[in-house]
């Protein structure tokens, strides 16, 4: 069964509009507090702010990419995983060297380089179906609806950009040339952040 077909079965006439209303402008209450308060990441501030002046579809939760440094037995666990830096911009090799050369990880220390995920709640099938095509066509392409009901279709758009290095187990430390492994981290969260520049442009244009 195709996307078109699940969706029109599950969400056609199903949206409640009132709501759907009420649930985004309580978002977008939040997402100014957020940036009042210094937590909102600060490359996708003008890419969310665009998003919600749309008429049927606004964003719960954007990542513009990041590189982080996290204590895990492997990079894509989630559980006993455990996040040791955090940075939305490019780092340099002294930002790694703290914590690789005064931190002994409990399980592994792996530097995690990922593009933009971001989230959209849509009032329409109409308007999902446009919204993919184009995150798909920025490059988006890991991208598809995560969850129907009545107050929206959910829509995860994944830049697929990612990569890792394993940096250090036990007090072993693990790379030989830290500055090369730096700059391939800053080149996959810049190609990310090129992508969501590419979806901000086509999201200006498109009515929807």
């Amino acid at each position: 069964m195709d996307e078109a077909t699940l969706m029109s079965q599950h969400v056609s006439c199903s949206i409640s509009f009132n709501e759907w209303i009420k649930q985004r402008d309580e978002v977008y209450r939040r997402f100014l507090e957020d940036i009042e308060i210094g937590y909102a990441d600060r490359d996708v501030i003008d890419f969310i702010k665009l998003v919600f002046t749309k008429k049927k579809i606004y964003t719960t939760s954007s990542c513009s990419g990041r590189i982080t440094v996290i204590d895990a037995s492997y990079p894509w666990l989630r559980e006993e995983s455990y996040v040791i830096y955090k940075k939305h911009e490019p780092i340099t090799v002294d930002d790694i060297e703290q914590i690789i050369y005064s931190h002994i990880p409990k399980y592994r220390f792996w530097l995690v380089a990922s593009g933009p995920i971001l989230h959209f709640v849509v009032l329409d099938l109409q308007s999902a179906s446009l919204l993919l095509k184009i995150v798909h066509g920025a490059g988006f392409k890991h991208s598809g609806i995560i969850s129907l009901g009545g107050s929206g279709i959910v829509i995860e758009a994944v830049s697929g950009t990612w990569t890792s290095f394993l940096l250090k187990e036990g007090s072993e430390l693990l790379v030989s040339d830290l500055a090369r492994i730096v700059k391939v981290a800053n080149e996959v969260l810049i190609e990310g952040k090129k992508r969501l520049e590419k979806l901000f442009k086509v999201i200006k244009e498109t009515d929807i």
